[in-house]
């Protein structure tokens, strides 16, 4: 049997058309998959049917695990705060968005005059919200992150996978190359989400910023987050974690094409080893990061360690090239030489060492330095970054949200500072740079100024947990003529207590 498969986004421009495919075995007992509901025989579909919407978004999201495990090999479990099956919601519901929650991954559909988008036709759209889910499983700890860059990343990084799994594909990958033998023209692989910036244009208008695709190929250059606007139109740089996410996902682009460009042939199959290789690296930097408010410079630092470990630095000048044409400069040489030395001895790295990684004398001179307070929460891991040990001391700060809304007087934002600790001889010595609080408060509130002006905060602790509807809705079921659409975007924050705190916490991503 075979069914409808959209390869890329309904309604991207020149790509490969839809095609007849035999479906995706389901996933082997044991490995992470997928909860489905309103499932359908196999066939051939409509496009715009419960039954093609099934099969397609089926399709692509184990395209997308995939793509992963080619890349990072199997996918034994999702993230720590995810069950064993993530729900595959194709039609969640009434919303112009897409979703994941650790729960699942939630698509939905909106109406526009004659025109339905639904979410989960779009294999950009799924492989984007995998992406996601991917990132949570090697850092989960980036989950309930506040600083702009890091969210961003992860916005940019599920655009990485969606561009990773339209090359995975050899039509793609061959009509690509007809269009653009050196990549350097914008295409339907490096622009993203066509058809769901299609109905935001049609619903909110031109000049709404998720009104036209966000395109990997652009020339926007870096600037400190905290002074951009924080919305603007699509052709606009803003804090907003989606826009800036655009120059971490150009970096990325630019990576395969610079790899591509150098190697021995020009053919669709050099292309996906180009591709290939870029991921790797991707996810290595991704893996080995430390979080810094700098997070792009952070993650393109330990891509270019991991290249060096895993080969010999073949692709660091690539790297180099793509992150510079986007003002993000690198330097990771650097990145693990002493800055500043520490009281106490130098840390334990050996696994089999007993006691603390750090001294408490370390530990109290870091505390000293930052500004926090002698009993302030501090975690100290060992971290491997491009083959070297280090230690990474993370400080807890809570940084009040009060001077942004009444409705946040009270509410607190927990923010991690990790700082890289080595040695320089026999002493403990700083590695990273030394977090500021005036810094982590500005970044902190940048976002959550963000957060504020979308509406994206729910003060309801119950709203926005769990999609709009559970189970399926019937694609393309009319409403009643008096049902209103929701115009505000899916809540990706609510407020909880935790303790004696309030504390701003993230429910999901979304497009």
């Amino acid at each position: 049997m075979t069914i409808k498969f959209v390869p890329n986004d309904p309604l991207a421009k020149n790509g490969p058309p839809v095609r007849n495919v035999r479906p995706r075995a389901d996933r082997s007992a044991g490995l992470a998959d997928f909860s489905y509901t309103g499932q359908a025989p196999e066939g051939v579909y409509n496009i715009g049917t419960p039954e093609f919407l099934y099969w397609q978004c089926r399709e692509a999201a184990l395209l997308s695990v995939e793509v992963w495990e080619g890349i990072d090999g199997k996918l034994a479990a999702w993230g720590p705060s995810s069950p064993k099956k993530l729900e595959l919601l194709q039609n969640a519901g009434v919303e112009l968005n897409a979703g994941y929650s650790q729960t699942g991954l939630e698509f939905y559909e909106f109406t526009t005059g004659s025109k339905t988008t639904f979410s989960g036709a779009s294999t950009d759209v799924v492989a984007h919200e995998a992406g996601h889910a991917f990132l949570d499983v090697i850092r989960p700890d980036l989950w309930n992150t506040s600083f702009p860059e890091t969210n961003a990343f992860h916005e940019a990084f599920g655009d990485c996978m969606a561009i990773l799994a339209a090359l995975s594909d050899k039509q793609t990958r061959e009509e690509l190359l007809k269009a653009t033998p050196d990549l350097g023209k914008s295409n339907f692989v490096e622009a993203v989400m066509e058809d769901l910036a299609d109905g935001t244009k049609r619903e909110f208008g031109a000049s709404f910023d998720g009104s036209a695709p966000r395109r990997a190929l652009n020339d926007f250059k870096w600037q400190l987050p905290t002074t951009l606007p924080t919305s603007g139109k699509p052709s606009v740089l803003t804090s907003e974690v989606h826009s800036f996410g655009r120059l971490f996902s150009g970096c990325f682009y630019d990576a395969i094409r610079n790899i591509f460009l150098a190697s021995s042939s020009r053919t669709p199959a050099s292309l996906w080893k180009a591709a290939q290789v870029a991921g790797k690296l991707l996810v290595a930097g991704a893996r080995q990061a430390p979080e810094t408010v700098r997070f792009f410079q952070s993650v393109g630092r330990a891509m270019i360690l991991a290249d060096q470990s895993a080969n010999a630095g073949a692709n660091r000048d690539a790297l180099r090239a793509a992150f510079t044409r986007h003002e993000i400069a690198l330097g990771s040489a650097a990145m693990l030489a002493p800055r500043a030395s520490l009281a106490g001895a130098a840390p334990k790295l050996g696994g089999a060492k007993r006691g603390g990684i750090l001294t408490a004398t370390t530990r109290d001179d870091l505390k000293r330095r930052i500004g926090a307070p002698p009993s302030s929460r501090m975690s100290v891991t060992r971290r491997s970054i491009g083959g070297e040990q280090v230690a990474e001391a993370t400080n807890y700060r809570n940084v009040s949200l009060a001077d942004l809304s009444r409705d946040l007087r009270d509410v607190v934002v927990v923010v991690a500072e990790p700082m890289l600790i080595g040695s320089s001889g026999k002493r403990a010595a700083l590695l990273s740079s030394m977090p500021q609080e005036s810094v982590t408060t500005d970044e902190v509130h940048t976002f959550v100024q963000t957060l504020l002006e979308k509406d994206s905060i729910s003060f309801d602790r119950d709203d926005g947990a769990k999609p709009a509807t559970r189970g399926i809705r019937s694609a393309g079921a009319r409403r009643g003529a008096t049902e209103a659409q929701p115009r505000r975007r899916l809540p990706t924050h609510t407020v909880r207590v935790r303790g004696d705190k309030k504390v701003l916490e993230r429910i999901r991503f979304v497009c």
